[in-house]
């Protein structure tokens, strides 16, 4: 018998199928190939699994029986969820996804056993979540009109909410979004006399740092409420209302002709049926030498097929109606319904890894005030959940961020990075 198995198994609320289920992942858990696994209940040692020489460690300690049962029929969602619900802890939720993501192929072939159970629900809720203009507004409000309160409690100054690029190790996080903003506007090689029109305004870090530093004009749009008023307050506080102007506005709606297009990880909200649809709009917003930075969070190629197939945590419970496009098939669709070339293509997978840990780190060092602002203890669990889920993704590279430059046919110009 295991040293812990009295700790939860010998528990009066314990029944057979709990039971059966928690002797069925513990061997799920000795088979993990790569890394090595502790399991304890309530504090007491049950065992270790996998390489003990391994690279990666990683230690989870369950505090309710019922768990084993949630994760065998419910997968990497249900592990989200419980993990929210404070029914099991970890000393390094980034390695316990690191773990996850590092075999995922057994992974993989036990939830594709079981999860056929919740997976129809959970695929019939995410299709309810599709981005048409109203659903866009509604999945767009669920994950943004949370409160701006709660994005400055994790967010620099700037309230860049994407990767940052760290230039060294000593580089703030502050000091990497500035770098990356940079780098954006450098490789769209902003002039004054240009009109730059952004998809997806953000908190209006982008416009304001490309209005100021670069002396552009800007059109930018958001359909989120709280991030629209955000940056008007921010533009008037600037005095650049001569330079921007903001729209309230679905991207299918933009009309006119601009010299450079920025989208900075809104294409992730598009969705997999309308990505068509967005490419279109890029491209007919562009005049003949247009100029695009495109930068966007992307699922691995031979990852794409059981992916989009799925619905992951972050799908269910962050982004409702998120979708990750992978690399090929933003290639697939440029050439398919544009006349957009890709011209450069900058990964920055690693750097996002940093950006969600500083993230998770200043949302930590908030957790009273966040409390005091409502954000109760599932809240947080659940955040620190994304962000960890999402920075073991990054580490392990079944998850990356391209930052790519796009060009319309007559554009000339040798390409900046």
């Amino acid at each position: 018998m295991p040293n812990g198995e009295h700790v939860l198994v010998g528990s009066s609320s314990s029944s057979w199928q709990h039971k059966l289920c928690r002797t069925i992942m513990l061997k799920v858990f000795a088979s993990l190939p790569q890394g090595q696994m502790v399991i304890k209940e309530k504090g007491v040692l049950v065992d270790t699994f996998g390489q003990r020489d391994s690279d990666l460690h990683a230690e989870i300690d369950f505090q309710c029986l019922s768990v084993y049962q949630s994760l065998l029929f419910g997968g990497s969602v249900a592990s989200g969820e419980t993990f929210s619900e404070g029914l099991w802890t970890t000393p390094n939720l980034t390695n316990v996804i690191r773990i996850f993501a590092r075999n995922l192929p057994l992974l993989d072939s036990w939830e594709a056993k079981m999860e056929w159970l919740a997976f129809p629900i959970r695929k019939i809720s995410h299709f309810a979540n599709k981005n048409s203009a109203a659903g866009s507004k509604k999945n767009i409000a669920a994950h943004y009109d949370l409160g701006n309160k709660l994005y400055t409690r994790f967010l620099d100054d700037s309230m860049m909410y994407s990767a940052a690029i760290y230039s060294s190790e000593n580089s703030t996080l502050a000091q990497a979004q500035i770098t990356k903003l940079q780098a954006i506007c450098d490789k769209l090689q902003l002039v004054p006399e240009d009109h730059l029109v952004e998809i997806g305004t953000g908190w209006g870090g982008l416009a304001v740092f490309a209005a100021k530093n670069y002396g552009c004009k800007v059109t930018t749009t958001t359909i989120s409420e709280e991030q629209h008023q955000y940056t008007q307050d921010l533009i008037n506080k600037e005095g650049l209302e001569d330079k921007i102007t903001l729209l309230k506005k679905d991207y299918r709606l933009l009309e006119g002709k601009y010299d450079k297009l920025v989208s900075i990880e809104m294409i992730e909200a598009v969705g997999k049926e309308y990505l068509p649809t967005f490419f279109k709009k890029c491209s007919s917003l562009l005049k003949d030498e247009g100029l695009m930075v495109l930068q966007s969070i992307t699922i691995s190629d031979h990852r794409f097929d059981s992916y989009s197939k799925s619905v992951d945590f972050i799908q269910k419970h962050i982004f409702p109606g998120g979708f990750l496009p992978s690399q090929l098939l933003i290639n697939q669709h440029l050439r398919k319904h544009t006349d957009l070339m890709i011209r450069d293509l900058h990964d920055i997978g690693l750097d996002y890894a940093r950006t969600l840990k500083d993230w998770h780190h200043k949302l930590l060092e908030n957790k009273v005030p966040l409390a005091e602002d409502g954000y109760d203890d599932r809240f947080m669990n659940m955040w620190r959940y994304y962000f960890s889920y999402c920075e073991g993704g990054f580490l392990e590279r079944t998850i990356s961020t391209v930052q790519l430059v796009i060009s319309k046919p007559a554009f000339s110009n040798s390409i900046s990075r």
